[in-house]
């Protein structure tokens, strides 16, 4: 194969459901759907002048720079598509800010539909369903829940606890290698990368807590 098409040979994973393959397919053989210009030319920085990031609206130069930057051989198809914390890697940025948010709910679990915060009440009801809050209140009495990190009024800014979110499951739970974690960073922009994280003690239990709470429509996660 050629470095477009080179990722990765685990069949199996090739001839799972449809709804796996689609987020594969976009994730290693389509990044210039999705990849944020900024983020590549930061990626790239000074270090290769061959390498300049294209014009805007060229997605064939966007692609033939990914393509030789973050070559698609170096991933690996096979952690992409065998469990959850290898298949989150494959959620596009909305679904991950999205995923980040309830994240940042975690250690409010139990207290949820109680909270007196006003900033917090309308932000929670905004990006989550009343089934979602009634599971995440149910998860109380779990151990070890995550604390939160962020500080008084953090829930005035929505958007950074979003992304404080995803930078906690990022640096505490995924444990991706580098050619996939390098990948997945280039569908944000660079300060939704540089956001602190909101909450920490996150492990892959949370993690699944929060990806059924805030994901149900995606049951390629599990499949």
């Amino acid at each position: 194969m050629t470095d477009s098409g080179a990722a990765v040979a685990c069949p199996e994973v090739w001839r799972g459901p449809r709804a796996l393959r689609e987020p594969l397919e976009r994730f290693i053989f389509a990044p210039h759907t999705w990849v944020s210009p900024r983020s590549l030319a930061r990626h790239l920085g000074p270090a290769d002048p061959t390498l300049e990031p294209p014009l805007p609206g060229d997605g064939a130069g966007l692609l033939r720079v990914v393509a030789r930057a973050l070559p698609p051989r170096r991933l690996d198809a096979g952690l992409l598509g065998c469990d959850l914390r290898g298949r989150l890697a494959l959620l596009p940025r909305a679904d991950w800010l999205r995923l980040g948010l309830c994240i940042s709910v975690l250690p409010s679990c139990g207290q949820i539909q109680r909270s007196m915060d006003g900033h917090f009440r309308r932000v929670v009801r905004q990006a989550l369903d009343e089934t979602a809050l009634q599971s995440l209140d149910q998860q109380g009495a779990v151990p070890a829940r995550p604390v939160f990190l962020a500080g008084a009024g953090a829930w005035r800014a929505p958007a950074l606890l979003a992304a404080g979110g995803m930078r906690s499951a990022l640096e505490q739970a995924c444990g991706w290698p580098d050619p996939v974690r390098q990948r997945f960073a280039l569908q944000f922009e660079p300060e939704e990368l540089e956001a602190p994280p909101s909450v920490g003690g996150l492990d892959m239990t949370w993690l699944e807590i929060a990806c059924k709470a805030s994901l149900p429509d995606h049951p390629w996660l599990w499949c």
